[in-house]
């Protein structure tokens, strides 16, 4: 049983969530200065985990079809457990995460910002219920979810004005999460366009055509290549730059995939050079600054 719940939630996406964010607060913050302490950030990063696991359940509960057809070698939620057990651990986890919000927004005084939370329940829910299918918005709403897992870190601070807490690599790293997720979705979305037009997801690729997705592919590599270029050239650390040249790189490499690509598996290949990609991303922060 704990092992088909580990299954669903993506055990190992929430190690890595709760990695990126302590990256994030003990090497890009002031965590003598923050407003968050470290009980208070260790809460905070529970409830995104929580957050982020009710978010891949309620996915599974509605997308257990489609992943037969676009996932066939891997278990979906419908063979693990009952789709009823399913929502039972959607609604557990949720109810968790609500009550440490709640608490962690009374030992900020920040009580009246405690909207964020259900607001970003919603915002899961429908992604999995009918965003997901919507050509755009989908892959943005998830990607700003990605880039909103950082971002969350330097909330509190930034709504208490504590800006010089704040270094500026934050907001690089919170563009190149954006961006290369956005990026990665786009690729995901053509390699599953058969799987999706088979039970009427009309994402964007299935709405518009493979060549369409290509060339949002190619814009948003663009724009990833752009931000990459500006992180890099602000460094001054030589191990940073010779990280970021590399992903300018790997980033050239897998729009040359994309766009070569014709079949699901040469897709899958340019989706795991992206990966790659946000890896070396994240290792960058472990760097010296």
């Amino acid at each position: 049983m704990v092992y088909k719940i580990l299954s669903i939630i993506r055990w190992p996406n929430l190690i890595m969530l709760a990695g990126i964010q302590s990256l994030i607060y003990f090497r890009l913050l002031d965590s003598q200065l923050t407003t968050l302490t470290l009980p208070v950030f260790f809460g905070l990063s529970l409830i995104t985990i929580l957050l982020a696991a009710g978010g891949y359940v309620i996915n599974d509960f509605y997308d257990w079809e489609i992943d037969r057809i676009n996932k066939p070698n891997r278990m979906v939620a419908k063979d693990l457990l009952t789709l009823n057990k399913v929502k039972l651990i959607y609604f557990f986890l949720i109810g968790i995460g609500a009550l440490l919000s709640i608490s962690i927004a009374l030992e900020l005084d920040l009580i009246k910002y405690v909207f964020i939370y259900p607001l970003s329940v919603a915002g899961l829910w429908l992604y999995s219920y009918k965003l997901k299918c919507t050509p755009v918005i989908g892959n943005l709403w998830v990607s700003l979810f990605c880039a909103g897992v950082v971002f969350i870190i330097i909330l509190p601070d930034l709504i208490l004005k504590h800006l010089v807490f704040i270094r500026v690599e934050i907001w690089y790293y919170i563009s190149f999460a954006f961006l290369s997720t956005w990026y990665r979705e786009v690729v995901k979305d053509i390699e599953d366009e058969s799987g999706d037009s088979a039970i009427g997801c009309r994402t964007f690729v299935v709405r518009f055509g493979v060549r369409a997705g290509k060339i949002m592919a190619l814009i948003l590599s663009i724009l990833l290549l752009a931000a990459l270029f500006f992180w890099e050239i602000t460094q001054e650390n030589l191990l940073t730059r010779i990280a970021l040249i590399i992903i300018l790189l790997l980033t050239l490499l897998s729009l040359a995939f994309v766009l070569k690509a014709q079949v699901p598996l040469q897709y899958h290949r340019a989706s795991n050079v992206i990966k790659l990609v946000m890896a070396i991303g994240t290792i960058i922060l472990l760097l010296p600054k």
